[in-house]
């Protein structure tokens, strides 16, 4: 494997705060990224309290030319990984017509074994919705098994109950970890309808404490999505993925949001200034020394027709929540390659400029 993802991380490592991501941690996500190919697209997971330096990595495939390290095949997870992929890949099977794009996430908490074991997160293409049978169907392919009828019903449950123009939008296998629950997140359920949604799906327990919270993040966020376990019941800890689409140069609510964090000791003052400084992007002309080999070739064939650049923002924060208690903060911090048309860079600046 000739090129490798440290040759992306290298180019973001300027911008990363040591309050967020510690000299130990980054060691760790740099051996990492050392055995695994170049991906387009990688987000930080940062846990934000005190004592609390941990940060995995997470990477989306989106479905091509991706090509696994022969010596990951391996490892039977691996295997089946691939088997996932191929079956993403192929117009001809069922779940090329269900998945959208693919995130594999590690957990990173030590130096990384040779062999990784990944989380892996299928993103459902929305254009073609599921039904709770396919669901099912989804994830005994994803856990390279057929789940319990306990644990089927579990599932079909979580679809039922959806509210009306509410989706399901990720499912991820936890195949680093010991459980064999199922990550469900979903998207477009009104704040006030999530603490009912989870009862309905047999979150047992209060919601008296949850609406008061989901109320408080309301006021600063754009929208909330919830994630949760499922296996033969609902796990009780619950995930509230919370959205802003502009970045804070453009949003006076991120800053609000990150006091809130603050005042309630899930986020050190270090760590949200870093979060705060974090979006932006950089090009080759800004780090040319750290400039991957494989984009300079691209760059060099698309000339003045593209603009090259590694852009950071902050993909969400997530407020994870168990037992009537705001336990910890994470924040997913985006980063990745792309080009944009140059065209249509000048004529946005153009309008920025008239106005």
């Amino acid at each position: 494997m000739k090129f490798k993802l440290e040759d992306y991380l290298k180019v973001v490592i300027p911008y990363l705060s040591s309050e967020l991501v510690s000299p130990e941690a980054l060691s760790n996500i740099r051996s990492l990224t050392k055995i695994l190919p170049p991906f387009p697209f990688s987000i930080l997971e940062c846990r934000l309290g005190e004592e609390q330096p941990r940060v995995d990595l997470e990477v989306g495939l989106f479905c091509n030319n991706f090509t696994l390290p022969e010596t990951f095949m391996t490892h039977p997870k691996w295997q089946a990984f691939q088997h996932i992929y191929h079956e993403c890949s192929e117009s001809k099977y069922f779940l090329y017509q269900k998945v959208k794009d693919i995130w594999l996430e590690f957990d990173v908490d030590k130096q990384p074994l040779q062999l990784p074991v990944p989380c892996i997160f299928l993103a459902l293409n929305q254009e073609n919705n599921s039904t709770p049978q396919e669901l099912i169907e989804i994830v005994n392919r994803l856990l390279n098994y057929r789940v319990s009828s306990i644990f089927a019903s579990s599932l079909a449950l979580t679809m039922n109950c959806l509210p009306s123009n509410s989706h399901i939008t990720y499912i991820g296998a936890m195949l680093s970890r010991s459980d064999k629950a199922i990550r469900i997140v979903t998207s477009e359920i009104r704040p006030e309808q999530l603490p009912e949604y989870l009862e309905r799906i047999g979150w047992m327990y209060s919601i008296d404490k949850l609406q008061s919270v989901i109320s408080d993040l309301s006021a600063f966020v754009d929208y909330i999505c919830l994630s949760f376990d499922v296996g033969e019941s609902i796990l009780p800890r619950i995930g509230l993925e919370c959205h802003l689409s502009k970045m804070p140069k453009y949003e006076t609510r991120w800053q609000l949001f990150l006091d809130y964090l603050v005042k309630n000791r899930l986020c050190t003052v270090p760590k949200r200034n870093a979060i705060l400084d974090w979006p932006g992007f950089c090009q080759e002309k800004s780090h040319p020394e750290l400039w991957p080999e494989n984009l300079k070739w691209g760059d060099s064939f698309l000339g003045t027709k593209a603009l090259s650049i590694f852009a950071r923002k902050i993909s969400h924060i997530k407020i994870v929540y168990e037992h009537d208690s705001l336990v910890e903060a994470k924040a997913y911090l985006w980063f990745g390659h792309t080009w944009l048309d140059s065209r249509l860079v000048r004529q946005e600046l153009a309008l920025s400029t008239s106005a």
